[in-house]
């Protein structure tokens, strides 16, 4: 059988451009969309939980506006959620190209790589200290705003606002735990 007629080539096919695309593409734009459309519609679900929640509480706040701002919300989480996906795909591709003409990595690449990850570590922390900071701040507000609603309804917003503070706190913690393992390693080598 010779393997020049069907377009083999020292044992291996070369792939057409258009399939690999059609193939890489359709996962990637398939799962994105999919998260899109569940954060969008998961966004506006919660907006009106939120607004009935208020509404049964005797709190004047128009359904529209909470479920209007779960929407925005939603949609951005959504568009967050397809872009990670796109970015995942396309650094798994990147990878996949790179492996077939990588050459062994040097100490001194994986080292700048790893300062690179580090530094990324860095401003992440930084932004979920942001993120802490004004939790805390709209957490204060919030409950003086409400002062004068039911007990429970307090207690209920204190608990869940102090429950998603404490764990920004622990994603600041295991931030800054992974960046110091990062460094120790990179000391090592």
């Amino acid at each position: 059988m010779s393997y020049r007629r069907r377009g083999y080539r020292n044992g291996s096919r070369q792939q057409d451009g258009y399939l690999r695309n059609l193939r890489y593409e359709t996962p990637k734009e398939g799962i994105g969309k999919l998260l899109e459309k569940l954060g969008e519609w998961g966004g506006a679900a919660t907006g009106l939980a939120a607004a009935n929640a208020l509404a049964r509480q005797g709190i004047p706040v128009p359904p529209v506006v909470l479920a209007g701002s779960g929407l925005v919300l939603g949609y951005v989480s959504g568009v967050l959620a397809k872009a990670a996906v796109n970015a995942t795909f396309d650094t798994l591709k990147a990878r996949r190209a790179g492996v077939a003409g990588a050459e062994p990595a040097s100490v001194g690449s994986l080292a700048t790589e790893i300062e690179q990850i580090i530094a990324r570590l860095e401003r992440n922390h930084q932004g979920l200290v942001g993120v802490m900071d004004r939790i805390g701040t709209n957490h204060a507000w919030l409950i003086t705003v409400i002062t004068g609603a039911s007990p429970a309804l307090v207690q209920q917003v204190n608990g869940k606002l102090t429950g998603a503070r404490r764990s920004v706190e622990d994603a600041c913690t295991l931030l800054r735990q992974s960046k110091d393992n990062l460094r120790r390693y990179l000391r090592a080598i």
